[in-house]
């Protein structure tokens, strides 16, 4: 069993948590956090300028920025303008990325409502 390290104070209600091929993904009403191993990274949704289904070939060509690549679920690309990329050296703050990895059908569909609610600012 993979242990995560702890999140330090989850920002928002925690809305959907799923573990998958040793990666923790978590949403709350205001993150998106994708644990793998000893690294975290958190994205606030309203840094996040696109949530993209990408194709295979495309998060293989990508996979040095890939995080779960080998992961079940469908492929995407998320754009964003400001991530921190948590580890046991410090924090690393990114500005205007894009982190691939795969999410459950069920996961990416609760996102994209809440990355529209954001927009819409009906949080």
């Amino acid at each position: 069993m993979t242990r995560f390290p702890k999140v330090e104070s989850l920002r928002g209600e925690l809305k959907r948590s799923e573990i998958r091929c040793g990666i923790r993904y978590q949403l709350t009403t205001r993150e998106f956090i994708l644990q793998r191993e000893q690294r975290t990274y958190r994205i606030a949704l309203e840094d996040i300028l696109g949530l993209i289904e990408c194709s295979d070939e495309e998060l293989a060509r990508e996979t040095h920025r890939a995080v779960g690549g080998h992961a079940t679920g469908k492929p995407y690309k998320i754009v964003t303008s400001l991530l921190y990329q948590v580890s046991p050296s410090g924090v690393i703050e990114q500005t205007f990325v894009s982190l691939y990895t795969r999410l459950s059908p069920a996961f990416a569909t609760h996102m994209a409502k809440l990355l529209a609610a954001v927009l819409t600012h009906e949080l």
